[in-house]
């Protein structure tokens, strides 16, 4: 007790430094998940809990010297707390393509987003940090020697504990997220590129390539590729589609599989050697190359975009975590503006497609599959609900796939649309569920050829090629070489067995 009398000031402080801060700031990565039931909201809440008490640790060595605690803690309050407002408001997720994002906006655009609600919300903490600061100059017995120190180093190795267990348990939140997107950000890319020195040269004339980037979409959930449920039934009614219903890849999530699918990687690479970049390849050929997308890049391949020749983001302030991200028919009209028939083109559109939480993937009017998800906590949901939601963002991805056709077949031009997904998604094999892990399903990405009235009449034996290919296992190493090969490209090696034109 007497130890309790002695640091009751402290103690209290401490209460009341971590409610305010979880109020704040904490919260606010809680705030927008969908759950349904008293299970879903416990799991949640026990996960908040620990992930305070993580941070309780580190602001507990803050304070302990009062310099050093007054000059801090009000300017990273007040930061944290600023950004919170965003994340609470606007469901904006932090990660390094937001940190970019804000670092090159325009000082006019920042303005722009300040409001009336934002200044109130700002001033709101300020009076937060002054009554902080009171309180702290009238705490007592605030040193090392108070046992709230060994509670405080608990917290801090929670968090790396948790970390180790699981990356991005705690790092995917606030405030931690804050400081993992910066370290991203200033990190250098890992991928390094083979320099070109040589000319480049193509013997195609006018040959446009549409590249759909998709995303956790698996082949045996096309109706095109024999699925019960009728997931695709515009590109079902074609006669022009070449399913590949026996694609393969090992690498499970995006960050790893889209370098390999544009460089000359293998899928077993270990990228401890530079490689060739299709853009710059196809740069240096004087082929015009788009990158249009609805995904935030992430390190290991905004380099492709950013060596585009014109490239767009949509809605870049909201990640594959936020519940608010733009429906990918976004891509359609910035698609339609830079198209041309006339030219040599590659054009990227990178989709948001098919990744968790499904309901935000698609149009309410597409929710033809039901009963669907309806709490972010996967045990609460049914295996037949995940099923449905999932099925229905394939029938969004054959309403927006069949879209861009339509308006290529406008244009009467040498062209070739490629859908290829990044990889596949589990669901529920083996009891798990999405994609960052091995398993026949993750490994098995959906993809789709397309060719203009034009193209097929000018090169017939490519189609023919191409149904000879399509139910064969196709590797994704095939891309960079097919592509290269499809431009007749000389001057930068290839591998034509890899060849699937």
């Amino acid at each position: 007790m007497e130890v309790l009398k002695t640091y009751k000031s402290q103690l209290l402080f401490h209460l009341y430094l971590n409610i305010i801060f979880s109020i704040f700031i904490t919260f606010a990565s809680y705030y927008h998940i969908p759950l349904i039931s008293f299970t879903d909201s416990g799991f949640y809440f026990v996960h908040f809990i620990a992930l305070q008490f993580s941070i309780f640790g580190f602001l507990y060595f803050l304070s302990i010297n009062k310099y050093v605690f007054k000059i801090l803690f009000p300017i990273l309050y007040l930061f944290i707390s600023g950004i919170a407002y965003w994340v609470y408001f606007q469901d904006i997720t932090i990660s390094q393509s937001i940190i970019q994002v804000s670092l090159e906006t325009k000082i006019d655009i920042v303005i722009d987003l300040i409001s009336f609600p934002f200044v109130m919300y700002l001033i709101l903490n300020i009076t937060v940090i002054i009554f902080t600061l009171r309180l702290y100059n009238k705490l007592k017995n605030n040193s090392l020697k108070s046992p709230l120190t060994l509670l405080a180093l608990l917290a801090i190795i929670s968090h790396s504990l948790a970390e180790n267990y699981r990356p991005g348990t705690f790092n995917r939140r606030l405030p931690y997220n804050i400081a993992v997107s910066l370290q991203e950000y200033l990190e250098k890319n890992t991928l390094i590129l083979k320099p070109i020195n040589n000319k480049i040269n193509t013997q195609r004339d006018k040959l446009t390539v549409v590249f759909i980037l998709g995303e956790s979409v698996r082949a045996n959930h096309l109706q095109i590729n024999g699925y019960t449920k009728k997931t695709t039934p515009l590109l079902q009614q074609r006669k022009d589609i070449i399913s590949f219903p026996n694609t393969y890849t090992p690498l499970t999530y995006t960050a790893i599989s889209v370098p390999q699918i544009l460089t000359d990687a293998t899928l077993t690479d270990n990228y401890s050697q530079p490689k060739h970049s299709l853009i710059q390849v196809l740069n240096q050929a004087n082929i015009k190359t788009n990158w249009i997308g609805n995904q935030t890049p992430e390190k290991s391949y905004e380099i492709f975009i950013n060596q585009s020749s014109f490239h767009e983001i949509l809605d870049p302030f909201h990640s594959d975590l936020s519940f608010q991200k733009e429906y990918d028919e976004k891509l359609l009209p910035v698609f339609k503006k830079n198209f041309n028939p006339r030219i040599n083109q590659f054009t990227t559109i990178h989709m948001i497609g098919s990744h968790w939480w499904y309901e935000t993937r698609y149009p309410e009017h597409f929710r033809v599959f039901k009963p669907v998800i309806k709490s972010k906590y996967i045990p609460s949901n049914t295996k037949e609900e995940m099923i449905n939601s999932y099925d229905n963002t394939i029938l969004y991805l054959d309403y927006f796939i069949n879209e861009t056709i339509k308006e290529l077949e406008k244009q009467n031009s040498n062209t070739i649309l490629i859908y290829l997904s990044d990889h596949g998604e589990i669901l529920g094999e083996e009891n798990l569920w999405l994609h960052a892990q091995q398993g026949k399903a993750s490994e098995n990405p959906a993809m789709l050829i397309w060719c203009s009235s034009k193209f097929k009449k000018e090169y017939p034996n490519i189609i023919s090629n191409l149904k000879s290919h399509q139910n064969l296992k196709t590797n994704l190493d095939f891309f960079y070489h097919s592509i290269l090969n499809l431009y007749q490209i000389e001057g930068v090696p290839y591998d034509k067995s890899k060849v699937i034109f």
